[in-house]
């Protein structure tokens, strides 16, 4: 896509630097340039709010589906008749209703710490919802055996205890399609692990790879543009805005001597497009410092395939401790 944005440019300065007969000064250069820094600096907001919102949603989904998992293994401690892909759709589904409880702020669901460390009140609620949605799935399990109905049934009765509530998403959320893209990366993993048995270990780097890398919602951003790209473009865009500065300095230099002019005051004029891109390249470099979503989409990779083999292992022995009851009861 940035190619095809790049080429447009290219055509359309050509167009005009070939059909129009316009005369181009010192000062119209300098003004040409510092008004393309603006606006590379608005498009670089843009596009870096766009991802990091992005990858805030998978971070917050992440930790409940990391916390919930943690609270299974804590209340469930005998056999639990469950395959892998019943397991984990079932918490994955809890993680999603625990998160998108409208109560919750996004801010708050952006800090990395500890559950237990009490320095928190969203870690806290977060814990207490995930307790209680964990009560409340085993209840609906012991009521009803099936897995089929299991998972509606568990989502009416956190309805039913206001643990959910059947609201329009924000605008944020419907706006990037999140609560779709943490959906999809629950039906991408489930279907990775449909035919896993615990006889063998699952390869949880390309489930991870397939449910966070490949999902549709969140491998773009704004729809149109892919995710991966946009996060290399935006390292590289303070870099970039420098050398713009540097090219609309010298471009006014050129012209200041080209067409006779002052040179002093030629100077003046085109070293003010240097005088500008080097704050507004020190400001985007900060905020990619600032916000450093790369770094964080990794921890949250590394996260989610940690916890999927947690729930693994925490099922094998749970399939190891009914295969011995089977061996002493026969």
């Amino acid at each position: 896509m940035f190619k095809y944005i790049f080429v447009a440019i290219v055509v359309v300065i050509t167009y005009f630097g070939l059909f129009f007969e316009a005369t181009v000064t010192n000062e119209t250069v300098g003004q040409l340039f510092i008004g393309g820094i603006l606006a590379c600096f608005c498009v670089f907001l843009a596009f870096k709010f766009g991802l990091h919102y992005k990858i805030s949603a998978i971070n917050r989904y992440v930790i409940a589906f990391y916390y919930t998992v943690f609270e299974y293994k804590k209340v469930q401690i005998s056999p639990s008749d469950l395959n892998y892909y019943d397991s984990v759709r079932e918490q994955a589904e809890v993680a999603l209703a625990a998160n998108f409880d409208p109560a919750l702020k996004t801010a708050e669901l952006k800090i990395p710490v500890s559950l237990y460390s009490g320095k928190d009140p969203f870690l806290d609620k977060l814990r207490a919802k995930i307790q209680e949605a964990e009560k409340l799935k085993r209840e609906a399990r012991h009521l009803e055996n099936k897995a089929n109905v299991l998972l509606d049934k568990t989502q009416d009765i956190l309805v039913e205890k206001d643990l959910i509530e059947k609201d329009s998403p924000t605008l944020l959320d419907g706006l990037f399609d999140i609560e779709d893209g943490i959906a999809a990366i629950i039906d991408l993993t489930t279907s990775e692990i449909k035919e896993q048995s615990y006889g063998r270990t699952p390869d949880y780097e390309i489930i991870s790879h397939i449910a966070l890398d490949n999902n549709p919602y969140f491998a773009s951003t704004y729809k149109f543009f892919d995710s991966e790209d946009i996060a290399g473009l935006l390292n590289r865009a303070p870099f970039m805005v420098i050398l713009l500065g540097i090219i609309g300095t010298f471009a006014g230099f050129y012209l200041a001597l080209a067409q006779g002019g002052d040179i002093k005051s030629g100077a003046a004029v085109a070293i003010v497009s240097s005088l500008v891109g080097l704050p507004v390249s020190l400001l985007m470099d900060y905020i990619n410092t600032l916000f450093p979503d790369r770094l964080r989409y990794q921890q949250a990779f590394n996260k989610y395939k940690v916890t999927l083999e947690i729930l693994f292992n925490h099922e094998v022995e749970l399939s190891a401790i009914k295969q011995d009851r089977r061996g002493k009861q026969g």
